[in-house]
This record gives C-alpha cells, sequence and structure tokens, in this order.
C-alpha cells in the first residue's frame, strides 16, 4: 500500500514543503534566465533567512491551528517561490516586503 505525503502529521508535512522551497526556490538556478544566472551572496542569504524565517512562523502557526493546507495556500509561499526572480538591483526592498509578509500571514 502506498502512502503519500497527505497522511503525514501536519508539522511533517511542513518539514517537506520547506525542503522543496529549498532545493526549488534556493538550489535550482535556470541559467537561461536574465536574473537567476548569477545570484549575490547577499542575495542568497537572504533568501535562504527568508525560508527558515517562514519555516519558523509556520511551525509557531501549526501549534497556534492552523492547518497546513491553509499554510501552504498562503499568497507568501508564491512570493518565495519567484523571489530568485527579483532583480539583483532591487531584491532588498522586495524581501523586507515578504518577510513582513510572512510575519503578518502566519500570525507574527
Amino acid at each position: 500500500q502506498l502512502v503519500g505525503p497527505d497522511a503525514l502529521p501536519d508539522r511533517e508535512r511542513l518539514i517537506l514543503d520547506v525542503a522543496r522551497m529549498i532545493r526549488e526556490d534556493f538550489l535550482q538556478q535556470n541559467a537561461y534566465h536574465e536574473v537567476d544566472t548569477f545570484c549575490p551572496l547577499r542575495k542568497q542569504y537572504r533568501m535562504l533567512r527568508i525560508i527558515l524565517k517562514f519555516h519558523d512562523y509556520a511551525l509557531s502557526a501549526l501549534e497556534g491551528g492552523m492547518t497546513q493546507e491553509e499554510i501552504s495556500r498562503l499568497d507568501v509561499v508564491d512570493s518565495i517561490a519567484k523571489m530568485k526572480y527579483v532583480p539583483n538591483e532591487t531584491f532588498d526592498k522586495e524581501f523586507d516586503r515578504i518577510e513582513k509578509n510572512i510575519e503578518e500571514s502566519l500570525g507574527g
């Protein structure tokens, strides 16, 4: 019998979702994309910090009664997925907005 991620508790599904974020939104690069071809160290640091902040706030939200399904449908999840395409010259402002969105949407 096959068991998918839906059978896991919300806490473990969160770990899978954050691992996917790290793999797809942080580690994978598109060599043919104008912005994603090169990523400055400071931008890499901020991207990883945002993903870890999302994990911490999402974990607190789970403990506060929010479900993993509700968390995964938040707009901030899409913002995190698209952050590697933010131009290198303007990423600080956009990343500040994403961090604020994490705090607001996950009750920090």
